[in-house]
């Protein structure tokens, strides 16, 4: 069931970073569905393509230029045709151990997952405490509920927003602006292919595909949830991390990456 047009569906217009493909293409295409105008971000020109068949404003930016992301907060703080929704969905990740790794990796996956969300919530934040409210949802994942070698960085960043996300959710409690952070499990988009993940390593079953991942998404928003796990295979996972112990949890995932990398 797509997301309708309703009194809960509150919002006008959104900001979208990530739009050119997987859940941020899909979360385009279901808001548009619904009636809301969108301002589509992505660094990438196929953007536009999405775009097209929407009919809708397009931002072409490198979140990790500073430049280029200052001037998508301008787009957020703009008064002209404000954005009442921002949805943080982009985001990267690399596979590989962390000692081998390029420091041009490391940088992106931090400025792009942490400094730009960051940046973006910021303002989203901002601006929409001096209009009439809206929402911010930041997309986030389960690889942040624990340390995960191999992809060590991208787990570490996802942690960062989903602390980030529940605690902004308590500092908006009351007011005219909900923050809501979901975090979808593994999806069937080009993320793995852009990180150079080999798949072979990763479990085969409870994948996700984008519109299933998106419609939660935008659920959760709609229910102004503060946290959601996307699928129920997930929602059982994240349950049993609370229950495991932490030693026991990292001990396990260690020797699974070690033998992945022999």
């Amino acid at each position: 069931m797509g997301l309708r047009r309703s009194k809960q569906l509150r919002w006008e217009r959104a900001l979208v970073t990530g739009a050119a493909s997987g859940i941020g293409k899909a979360l385009a295409e279901q808001l548009a569905s619904a009636g809301v105008k969108l301002v589509l971000v992505d660094k990438r020109a196929g953007v536009a393509d999405v775009a097209a068949g929407l009919g809708t404003e397009i931002l072409i930016a490198d979140l990790c230029d500073p430049l280029e992301l200052a001037q998508v907060e301008q787009r957020i703080w703009s008064e002209d045709v404000p954005v009442d929704l921002v949805i943080n969905n982009a985001g990267l990740g690399y596979e590989r151990p962390f000692g081998e790794q390029d420091a041009a990796e490391v940088d992106e996956t931090i400025g792009l997952n942490v400094t730009a969300l960051t940046r973006l919530t910021h303002a989203a934040i901002g601006a929409l405490t001096t209009r009439d409210g809206g929402q911010v949802v930041l997309v986030s994942s389960m690889a942040g509920l624990q340390p995960l070698p191999s992809v060590a960085v991208y787990a570490a960043t996802k942690a960062y927003v989903s602390s980030l996300g529940e605690a902004l959710y308590e500092e908006q409690k009351g007011s005219s602006v909900q923050v809501t952070t979901v975090l979808p499990g593994l999806t069937h988009t080009n993320f793995h292919l852009q990180g150079g993940w080999n798949l072979d390593n990763w479990p085969s079953t409870g994948w996700q595909d984008a519109d299933e991942v998106a419609q939660q998404i935008l659920k959760a928003a709609v229910r102004r949830q503060p946290q959601a796990v996307t699928g129920w295979r997930n929602r059982l996972l994240a349950f049993a991390s609370t229950k495991a112990p932490h030693r026991i949890r990292r001990i396990a995932l260690g020797r699974a990456a070690r033998r992945r990398w022999q």
